[in-house]
């Protein structure tokens, strides 16, 4: 297949969505510079999703701005990918936790993750396709969001940074195929674009 036909019928995969945001990324940029202080984060967080998704079959790594796009892979279960997500989300989680206790405040990196999985159409350094907008969607959820949902979780249990939400799919396989993981239901959204109500979990690993 030619570039142009890859262009016009574009492969397609199964594979996990996540979307990693910095949390007040806008304020830390406003407060103490781009050049200052915010692109070194950026640089940082990118290097480190690079040497922690190599050996979970991190296949695209783009930027969103104040965050990065991921997708994974693997190639003999699909489902697997999303086990490959969720670890590699807690290793970063794990890794800045450590990093920001000797940094000063304003250095501090704090994450928040949304996971799915689906079939999506690999583009050069991007994925398109609805359940990339699903992730978005996930992404898109905090405390505010809670008194929109059915059967929400009290506020105070969804933490303002450093965490993982996941779609129903992500949570049906996480506990099907992996006993380190906990989901809690944080209540049923209308998701823009998709119709009905859409459960979606928080991730914790197990105690």
């Amino acid at each position: 297949m030619n570039e142009r036909d890859s262009l016009l019928f574009p492969e397609v995969v199964t594979e996990s969505i996540v979307v990693v945001d910095v949390v007040e990324s806008t304020t830390t940029n406003n407060l103490f510079g781009w050049y200052a202080v915010g692109r070194g984060l950026m640089r940082e967080l990118r290097a480190a999703i690079i040497r922690v998704g190599g050996s979970q079959g991190l296949r695209c790594l783009k930027s969103t701005g104040d965050g990065y796009l991921l997708a994974f892979s693997d190639a003999r279960s699909a489902e697997m990918a999303a086990i490959h997500a969720v670890e590699a989300a807690f290793e970063l989680l794990d890794l800045f936790a450590k990093r920001n206790g000797e940094v000063s405040e304003e250095r501090a990196i704090n994450l928040r993750f949304a996971i799915h999985l689906g079939e999506v159409d690999v583009v050069e350094n991007d994925r398109e396709g609805p359940h990339v907008s699903y992730a978005f969607r996930l992404e898109a959820i905090s405390r505010a969001s809670l008194p929109t949902a059915l059967n929400p979780i009290p506020p105070e249990e969804l933490p303002l940074r450093n965490y993982v939400l996941c779609s129903e799919e992500v949570a049906g396989i996480l506990t099907r195929r992996s006993e380190r993981w906990n989901t809690t239901c944080v209540g049923l959204f209308k998701l823009k674009g998709f119709t009905g109500w859409r459960e979606v979990f928080l991730v914790n690993p197990q105690p």
